[in-house]
Parts: C-alpha cells; structure tokens; sequence
C-alpha cells in the first residue's frame, strides 16, 4: 500500500512538473503529424557551426503560390547575405535539410517601401520573397485573406524559435492565440511598437508565443465553414525572455493587399520579360 502510495505521488509529481513545462513553452504544442503545415517556410542562413546541414533557422516565412513566400522585412534586411539564404519548405517538421525536403533560393524579393521609413517599425514590416524555382508538391499554400478578422478571433501561430529555456527547438511547434483589440495591444505595446490597422496583436491563456527566430511566422485563420486556411498575419515582435507571457504583434497581412499583389505581378512580369510600363508623358500645350 506505501509502495503505492510513493508511486502515485512519483507520477502526480512527474505529470506536474512536465505540464508546468508545456505551458512555458514558447510556441505551445510540438507538431508531429507530418505534412500538417506544408506551407511553413524556414529561412536558414550559412553556418559551419550548424552541424552536417551547415544552415541554420532565423526566421520563418509563408508560402502563399508555388513561387512566393510572404515574411518579415526585418528578416531580409542584410541584402548581401539575401544570396546565401536557403529556404527549407516544411514536410518533417524538422529545421534542418532530409533528403524528402524541398530547398529553394531567394529569385528576387521586395521590402515594403515604407519599412523603417516611420515608426512603429512593425507598421510596415513584410516583404515578398520569389523562390527561383516552383514547389512541386500538390496545393501546399495558404491563401491571402479577403477580410479583416475580428477581435477575439483565434488563429494559429507557427514557428522553430527559441522556446522557454532560450534554446533552440528541433520540431515545428504550434500555438492557438486570439485576437485583441487595439486599445489592449497598445497598452501592452506602449503605442510604440504597435500600428492600428496595419498590425494586431494576439496572445492566449498560457501566454505561449513568439521568440527569438519565430519573426516572419504566419498567423493562420480557419474559416470553419468552407475550412479553407488564410494567411492573415505575419509576426514582427520577438519577445524575451521566451517564458514570459506573450504578446506577439503581427503585420497584417489584408492591410498589405495592394503591396503584395503588386510585388507578384511585377515579379511576373520580370520572369515573362515584359517591358516596364513607362509613366505617361505630360505634354504642357
């Protein structure tokens, strides 16, 4: 009966422990089925201390048709290492190259014209990234948004970022958040790093969220009708220390419409050598 008793209270003690882990962790639940997410990108930059891949994860990134990836402008911002990234789209679920994983190259890309040019600078961070060669794998994007989401409406993050003990994580993990309203956001945020209409902010009960590396990460809307997924964010904050509870600002994605389909068929048009449109001439008569 004792030998029962100690068991018991070995396992309680156990479940305790690791439960209080899981709801630090930063980005919430490990993701195991593979193929869940297979517009999930990872942006991986040259490292030799990396291990056999010699590529590490930085930054994440959303495929939204077979040749473009939506991210953060912040993440592309050294134009010369631009060339040397790799983009590592997702089917294992792990952040380093298996030989069933696609590797892309960055073809061409385009910041936002006003990133860094006001502030908050999450106002305008996104940028529009084209792969030098099709993903040939059947329908893996997310579609862009066709509305703005309300407040309180759940959406799912995504990321390889650092989790509550500040290292790294080895599995895509996930977590559902909602979201707040701006006046909420900008107390959180101080109005500083915090822009009405062009970004919003979410958190959840357990305070999981972004951190170190999670930047360019999608925040994904269901639609529980048509069950068709959206590409409505993109995470600009990184908040640290990663076990505190979070509150993750996102660029939205519906607010950048214009920029981003404009970016696509400029893309387009470079790829099919179409002349640039001149701008009218003015006569003065």
């Amino acid at each position: 009966m004792l030998n029962s008793a100690i068991l018991m209270m070995f396992l309680y003690t156990n479940f305790v422990s690791l439960t209080e882990v899981h709801e630090k962790i930063a980005w919430g639940n490990q993701v195991h089925d593979h193929g869940a997410y297979p517009y999930f990108c990872s942006i991986q930059y040259p490292d030799h201390e990396a291990g056999p891949s010699g590529y590490r994860h930085f930054c994440g990134g959303t495929l939204v048709q077979r040749r473009i990836m939506i991210t953060t402008a912040q993440c592309l911002r050294n134009a010369s290492l631009v060339p040397q990234l790799r983009i590592l789209l997702n089917s294992q679920n792990l952040p380093y190259f298996d030989h069933k994983d696609s590797v892309f190259k960055i073809k061409n890309y385009e910041l936002h014209p006003d990133f860094l040019k006001q502030r908050p600078y999450s106002m305008h961070d996104i940028a529009v990234v084209l792969l030098h060669e099709a993903d040939t794998r059947p329908v893996t994007w997310l579609e862009l948004p066709f509305k703005r989401l309300p407040v309180d409406t759940e959406v799912r993050m995504l990321g390889f970022g650092l989790v509550e003990n500040e290292r790294p994580s080895f599995l895509l993990r996930e977590a559902t958040t909602s979201i707040k309203n701006d006046r909420k956001c900008l107390d959180e945020k101080t109005g500083f790093e915090y822009a009405p209409v062009y970004n919003f902010c979410t958190q959840n009960s357990e305070g999981a969220g972004g951190c170190y590396q999670d930047a360019g990460g999608p925040a994904v809307w269901e639609d529980p009708n048509t069950k068709r997924s959206f590409l409505h964010g993109v995470l600009s904050s990184e908040q640290s220390p990663c076990d505190k509870f979070h509150t993750d600002v996102f660029v939205d994605v519906f607010a950048h419409l214009e920029f981003i389909n404009d970016a696509i068929v400029r893309f387009t048009r470079n790829e099919l050598g179409c002349p640039k449109t001149r701008k009218a001439e003015i006569y003065d008569y």
